[in-house]
């Protein structure tokens, strides 16, 4: 039998899309392994996000490529494929490439005997969705692309342009079965779940109605990253949606810059105003939630007004959680050809956001503190007898009692970092 090894970067969506790729080793009778030396196929999923994650992957790509000997076979897939094919071919020249979209493909690359190249094809088929093995959480892709155009951002490159849906009926399906085989938590990922849909007649709220009216059980539902301008559309339907208990009230909402010139230069699909006035639509519906964003500091343009703005709107708005990237460049965008800030003043501007975004986020978190919720036990912690569980605005709460994996607890808040909460189990 053809032993795999799979290795993963990246998003949740290529997490769901390696869970694919195992399903179709299993369905034709390979084994999964956890040590390449052991394997006789290797398969590395790739990020190509920022230039840093770039450099990374091909450093990964070529240490792995070392434990290839004569009879191994070496098969990169995920973004970077057709951002640097020529890269990669160039680096490890007896590599066969496959591009996301032909995921579905690539048991003929696997059990194979031929290398192959599938790139840049940007096929539209999205039939197979991840099996459940096992765990608290089950993570479904429900679309990949998206409807906009940043000028920062690779992904119509790395995946194309334009939408592909999954099915809402073979969603339904296998989250049904997640469930009522144990999973607590369902993620629904994609670039951007807020464009589901648009391709075949539907909405995101349309998806999230069917499987909260279809699919009986005690889970949670999470919502994936959604571009801002999208989700305003559906916004005051989601946020009633999101009032059902198994829906996290958690939204991840990138803004990338609090100035409006930025976003402009960004061509990002809406202003600082829209944006807030989105948050508040959210807030005055569910109440307590958490607000996640992606900042981007150093964009090209950003002068020191622009940062300022964007300060004041990470203190106006209070997140919960900022991931903070220093602009990098990206081939083919057209960011790449304006005047570029230097690398000294993005790191400064790095560290003074960071500074101000766990502030913040300490603040935020001290407000839990004296509450009692109740919380799903999600994984175990770095500590020994420590486990992870998450209130129902996904927060993280360290607990330190006995618990089982997927339980359901209450939790009396003791304690707050800016990263997470510190929790006891309430009898």
């Amino acid at each position: 039998m053809t032993k795999v090894y799979i290795e993963t970067y990246g998003c949740w969506l290529n997490r769901a899309e390696s869970e694919i790729i195992r399903r179709i080793v299993k369905r034709e009778g390979g084994i999964i392994v956890n040590d390449p030396l052991e394997s006789d196929v290797i398969v590395v999923n790739t990020c190509a996000v920022r230039e840093e994650t770039e450099l990374r992957m091909l450093n990964k790509i070529r240490e792995l490529s070392k434990a290839v000997s004569s009879n191994k076979k070496l098969i990169v897939t995920g973004c970077l494929t057709n951002i640097r094919p020529y890269t990669i071919s160039k680096l490890v020249p007896h590599a066969s490439l496959v591009e996301p979209d032909a995921i579905e493909d690539i048991k003929e690359v696997i059990f194979g005997k031929e290398q192959k190249i599938i790139i840049r094809k940007y096929s539209r088929r999205k039939r197979l969705l991840p099996l459940y093995e096992g765990g608290v959480i089950y993570i479904v892709p429900i679309e990949s692309g998206c409807l906009g155009n940043c000028s920062f951002c690779i992904e119509r490159i790395s995946r194309g342009s334009g939408v592909k849906s999954y099915s809402p009926d073979s969603i339904v399906r296998h989250v049904a079965d997640a469930i009522r085989k144990g999973a607590k938590e369902v993620f629904l990922t994609g670039q951007d779940v807020a464009a589901y849909g648009y391709d075949i007649g539907l909405r995101l709220t349309d998806l999230l109605r069917i499987i909260l009216e279809e699919v009986k059980g005690d889970y949670k539902v999470r919502l994936g990253m959604m571009e801002p301008w999208l989700t305003k559309k559906i916004a005051r339907e989601l946020a009633y949606l999101m009032k059902d208990e198994r829906v996290f009230k958690y939204l991840h909402l990138p803004i990338q810059s609090g100035d409006d010139k930025v976003l402009k230069l960004m061509n990002r699909k809406y202003d600082t105003d829209s944006y807030i006035e989105l948050v508040n639509t959210f807030r005055r519906v569910l109440g307590d939630m958490s607000l996640a964003t992606d900042i981007i500091v150093g964009y090209p343009g950003e002068d020191d007004r622009a940062f300022k703005n964007t300060i004041s709107i990470v203190e106006q708005l209070k997140f919960d959680k900022v991931h903070i990237a220093r602009y990098t460049l990206r081939p083919f965008t057209k960011a790449y050809l304006l005047p570029q800030i230097p690398e000294s003043v993005k790191k400064e501007r790095s560290r003074i956001l960071s500074n101000i975004v766990f502030k913040v986020a300490y603040e935020v978190n001290m407000k839990y503190v004296g509450k009692r919720k109740t919380a799903i036990v999600e994984k175990k912690g770095i500590r020994p007898d420590s486990y992870i569980a998450r209130t129902e605005e996904y927060k993280p709460v360290i607990v330190n009692d006995h618990v089982k994996l997927g339980e359901k607890v209450e939790v009396t808040i003791t304690g707050a970092t800016p990263i997470n909460l510190i929790g006891k189990i309430t009898c």
